[in-house]
C-alpha cells in the first residue's frame, strides 16, 4: 500500500466522523488535508520510507509543530493586547491577573487542544497510539487548566485582601483549600484519563484510603480549623504584633497559611508557628494597644528608705521653689489648718499625695509633671504609688500611658520622664538605693580601723547630712574627724600619719620672690 493510497483512504473516511456538517468542521477537514499534504511533501523531500508508520510519525510531528506555533501566535497576540489595556485603578482584578500572567498561562491550553483535534484524522488505523496521545494531551490540558485556575484564585484573593479585607483577617487559608481541592480534582481526572475509567469509580476506591489521607493532610486540616476559629473570633490579623509563649515569636505577623503563621521578630528574624498552636497554647496580641495609639509605662525607682523623712517648715519652704509645687503646698497647708486633709480624691482638685513626708510630696510632683506633659495620655490611667518595701529599698512606681504606640517615640518619652525624675529627686532630699561597688569596699576597709575620712573624696550623700548634697557629695568639714580631744592637762593630739596620705598643708604664707628687673 502506497502513501498516496493512505492519504486517499484517510480523506475518504473523514466524513464518517460524528461531527455536524458546518463551516467550522469543513475548515478543520481542509486544515487536516493541508497538513497531510505537507507531511507527504516532507517525506518525499527528506527521502523517507513511504510507509504507514513513517507517515503517522511525520504527521504527528507536523501537527505538534503547527499546534505549538498556533499557541505561540495566540500568546503573542494576547500579550500585545494586554499591554495596551489598562485601568485607572491599578489594584483592579484585571491588573492583578495580568501581573500573575493568568492569560498567558491560559493560552497554553491551545496547543494540546489543536493537537487532539488534528491528530485524529490519521490515527484511525493506530488505535493504541491515538488513544495514548489523546490521553497525554488531555492530562497536559488538565494540568494547564489547574495552574490557570490556581492563579485565578490567587488573583481574586489578592484583590479581595487589598480592597475588601479591611480587618486583615487571615483568610489566605481558604484560598489554599480551594487550590488543594482543584489539584485533587485534577489528579483524579488525570488518573481516570490514563487508566481509561470514570472518575466516579476512582473516587469510590479513594474512600478506602481515607484514613491514610487524614494522616497525610493532618496539619492542613488542623490549620483549616484553627484558621476558621481565628477568623471567626477576630483574634489574628496580618500586621498584628503578637507574643507566643514557649517560643521566640515576638513581632509582626506577616503571613497566615494553612500550616504556618510567619512572625517577623524585632531582631528581623522570622519565627514560624503552627496555627493550631495559637489556639491550644494561646498568645498575646497587642492590636488593641496599637489601635488605641497609647502604650503603657510601668517602671519603678528604688528609693533608699533612709532618705524618706518627715517634712519640716524649712523643707516646705525649700520645696515651694520647685515648679508646680507652690500652689499645691499652699493648698495642702490650708486644708491642714482647717483640720481637713485629703491625701486621695481631694475635693479642691489637688493631686494625690501627702505633705507629711518628702516622698509623699515627690509623688505629688511626679503626678503633676505627668499631667503637664503633652507626651503622656491624659485620657488613660495614670498614678504614682509605692510598692512593698524590699531589701533594695522602697519601689516608687510610675504607671501611665504615652500618647503614641510607636516603638521609638515610646522609648524616647519613657527615657525623658525618668531622666527628669532622676534629676529632680535630690531636690526633695531623696536618693536611690545602689548596691555596694568595689570602691565602697575599699573605702569601708580604709575607714573601719578609724582612719581619717578627710582624705576620701566622693563620700555618698547623705553621709554628711549638714554639709553635702547630691550636687556636692562627700566633703566633710575641715577637722571634723581630727583627734581634738584634749585632756585636762594635756595638749591637743594630732592624728597619726598614715602611709599614702598627703602632708598637711602649712597655713603660713609662702615667701614672695623678688621680681626680676628687665
Amino acid at each position: 500500500m502506497t502513501l498516496t493510497t493512505n492519504i486517499a483512504e484517510a480523506t475518504d473516511k473523514m466524513p464518517t466522523l460524528h461531527i455536524a456538517e458546518t463551516v467550522t468542521e469543513q475548515s478543520t477537514y481542509a486544515v487536516a488535508r493541508l497538513l497531510m499534504s505537507l507531511s507527504s511533501w516532507l517525506i518525499k523531500t527528506l527521502h523517507l520510507p513511504k510507509t504507514d508508520d513513517v507517515f503517522v510519525v511525520v504527521y504527528a510531528l507536523v501537527v505538534f509543530a503547527v499546534a505549538f506555533a498556533a499557541g505561540w501566535v495566540v500568546k503573542t497576540i494576547c500579550v500585545f493586547i494586554l499591554r495596551h489595556i489598562s485601568f485607572k485603578n491599578k489594584l483592579s482584578l484585571y491588573d492583578i491577573l495580568v501581573g500573575k500572567h493568568f492569560f498567558i498561562k491560559l493560552c497554553n491550553v491551545i496547543p494540546p487542544l489543536l493537537f487532539v483535534i488534528l491528530i485524529q484524522f490519521t490515527l484511525y488505523t493506530h488505535v493504541t497510539l491515538a488513544s495514548w496521545l489523546t490521553r497525554v494531551s488531555w492530562v497536559y490540558m488538565s494540568i494547564v487548566l489547574a495552574r490557570s485556575l490556581c492563579t485565578l484564585a490567587d488573583g481574586i484573593w489578592e484583590h479581595i485582601d487589598m480592597n475588601e479585607n479591611k480587618k486583615r483577617l487571615p483568610l489566605h487559608g481558604i484560598v489554599q483549600i480551594i487550590k488543594i481541592i482543584l489539584w485533587l480534582i485534577t489528579i483524579i481526572i488525570c488518573c481516570a484519563v490514563l487508566v481509561n475509567k470514570s472518575p466516579a469509580s476512582l473516587l469510590a476506591g479513594i474512600g478506602a484510603f481515607a484514613a491514610v489521607l487524614m494522616l497525610i493532610f493532618k496539619d492542613s486540616i488542623l490549620g483549616v480549623v484553627a484558621g476558621v476559629q481565628l477568623a471567626q473570633n477576630d483574634s489574628l490579623h496580618v500586621g498584628d504584633w503578637i507574643v507566643v509563649p514557649n517560643s521566640n515569636a515576638n513581632g509582626t505577623v506577616t503571613e497566615v497559611s494553612l500550616t504556618a503563621v510567619k512572625v517577623t521578630n524585632w531582631d528581623l528574624t522570622v519565627t514560624t508557628v503552627a496555627p493550631y498552636t495559637l489556639i491550644t497554647n494561646g498568645f498575646t496580641n497587642y492590636r488593641n494597644m496599637q489601635l488605641s495609639d497609647t502604650r503603657r509605662i510601668q517602671r519603678s525607682y528604688m528609693i533608699d528608705a533612709d532618705s524618706v523623712v518627715e517634712t519640716t517648715d524649712e523643707m516646705l519652704k525649700e520645696f515651694r521653689q520647685i515648679p508646680l509645687m507652690s500652689e499645691w503646698i499652699d493648698g495642702k497647708l490650708k486644708q491642714k489648718a482647717a483640720g481637713k486633709e485629703y491625701d486621695v480624691n481631694n475635693p479642691d482638685g489637688l493631686v494625690d499625695g501627702t505633705i507629711d513626708t518628702n516622698l509623699g510630696i515627690f509623688r505629688a510632683y511626679i503626678r503633676m509633671y505627668l499631667a503637664n506633659n503633652s507626651d503622656i495620655s491624659q485620657t488613660s490611667t495614670c498614678f504614682v504609688t509605692t510598692l512593698a518595701q524590699t531589701s533594695a529599698g522602697i519601689p516608687l512606681q510610675v504607671y501611665c500611658f504615652t500618647s503614641t504606640s510607636s516603638w521609638l517615640p515610646y522609648e524616647g518619652i519613657m527615657a525623658s520622664v525618668f531622666e527628669h525624675l532622676a534629676v529632680m529627686m535630690h531636690r526633695f532630699h531623696l536618693y536611690t538605693f545602689e548596691n555596694p561597688s568595689g570602691r565602697d569596699t575599699i573605702v569601708d576597709g580604709y575607714l573601719s580601723p578609724g582612719k581619717n575620712p578627710e582624705f576620701v573624696t566622693g563620700m555618698p550623700y547623705p553621709f554628711f547630712r549638714n554639709t553635702s548634697t547630691p550636687m556636692n557629695p562627700g566633703i566633710p568639714p575641715a577637722g571634723l574627724y581630727a583627734q581634738t580631744a584634749q585632756n585636762n592637762n594635756g595638749p591637743v593630739q594630732q592624728p597619726s600619719k598614715v602611709w599614702g596620705e598627703p602632708e598637711p598643708k602649712s597655713e603660713s604664707k609662702p615667701e614672695s620672690k623678688p621680681s626680676q628687673q628687665s
